[in-house]
């Protein structure tokens, strides 16, 4: 809690500047702009009012200075409580915020980081993303006739439009096997909730060959979008394997020291998450949990770049907003998480 009081100069010039506001822009009869006595301005703006935007501007001012000169920085909200105000005289106000809780970044953390094993990436794998690729530069015909397996479906109803692939593997498409243009089909989804469909069209799909849809997605043969489509594949799964090894340095280091996230950045945050995702009052302990995690895992960050000096590199803050919507704010914090992580798997490393 911080109590602040504010010098009764500062309160009368406050009072003077936002007077000064208001006979500017309120008309007074019978006076010109900027002219008309004080008390009659004050009758116009409303007392309540002016007392309101003068506590206000007063607490958002020396609230803001008692913090820089105090080099707190809050990470919630604060809310303030006026304990005392006499209009040109005294205003005294306490503030509660939640810090950063202090964490000590001892020379020798060592901690239980398992690397995770390497990426690998299957034929099947690589197979079956070749597949969706090449479907989806197929060229669709009309059947004709009922739906067979891997027809595209065209479904209509309620004015929007749908499509599904008839195949026996899934639940729906089932349901779509033997269906004709201008029928109507009933369809039931795993809840068990039915809706009927007007068939607008069955369309067969007739693939390119390999070479064909290499060339489409601008390779010179088969083998080599396969060897494309595999080395992309790889790369993704590594940089997921690495994501999780970080998380999991990074939390192995809140739980080494003990990191408590404050109750009330919990709060405000959990708070935060739920509006914008737009979740109901009973996932709020899922996702509570989610967020402590990942606050942990910011609070270790921070301390630990105070601690060892690490800085996001601006070249690949460049790198990563240029031509994106990024925020660069968000960059800096994620590669922070990154630095951190790293530093500690490398240390762990040496004396896990």
């Amino acid at each position: 809690m911080l109590s602040v009081e504010v010098p009764a100069e500062a309160i009368r010039k406050k009072e003077q500047d936002l007077l000064a506001l208001a006979r500017a822009r309120l008309n007074v009869p019978g006076f010109r702009p900027g002219r008309a006595p004080e008390h009659l301005v004050r009758r116009q703006y409303g007392e309540d009012e002016f007392i309101h935007d003068l506590k206000d501007d007063l607490i958002q001012e020396w609230l803001t200075r008692a913090l820089s000169e105090l080099g707190l920085h809050p990470v919630s909200t604060p809310t303030v409580e006026t304990t005392a105000f006499d209009s040109g005289r005294r205003l005294a106000f306490r503030a509660r915020f939640a810090v950063l809780p202090e964490v000590t970044i001892p020379d020798e953390l060592a901690v239980d980081v398992p690397e995770p094993p390497a990426a690998s990436i299957t034929d099947e794998e690589v197979e079956g993303v070749l597949a969706g690729l090449r479907r989806d530069v197929a060229v669709l015909e009309p059947r004709g006739g009922p739906a067979q397996e891997g027809d595209v479906v065209r479904l209509e109803r309620a004015g929007r439009d749908w499509e599904g692939e008839a195949t026996a593997t899934r639940p729906i498409g089932k349901q779509l096997l033997g269906a004709t243009a201008g029928a109507r089909v009933v369809l039931t989804d795993e809840s068990g909730q039915s809706e009927a469909f007007a068939v607008t069209g069955v369309y067969r799909v007739v693939l390119p060959t390999p070479d064909e849809t290499a060339r489409h997605y601008g390779h010179s043969s088969w083998d080599a979008f396969a060897a494309a489509v595999r080395e992309e594949l790889h790369r993704v799964a590594e940089a997921r394997r690495k994501t999780a090894w970080r998380l999991a340095a990074l939390d192995a280091a809140a739980d080494a020291l003990q990191v408590e996230v404050p109750p009330s950045l919990l709060a405000e945050s959990v708070a935060d998450e739920m509006r914008e995702l737009r979740l109901g009052p009973g996932q709020k302990p899922q996702l509570e949990g989610a967020v402590r995690r990942k606050l942990r895992r910011e609070i270790v960050a921070q301390r630990l770049a105070e601690a060892k000096g690490l800085r996001p590199d601006e070249d690949e803050v460049r790198r990563r907003t240029e031509g994106r919507d990024r925020d660069e704010a968000a960059v800096r914090a994620s590669l922070l998480l990154e630095q951190a992580a790293d530093w500690i798997i490398a240390h762990a490393r040496r004396n896990g």
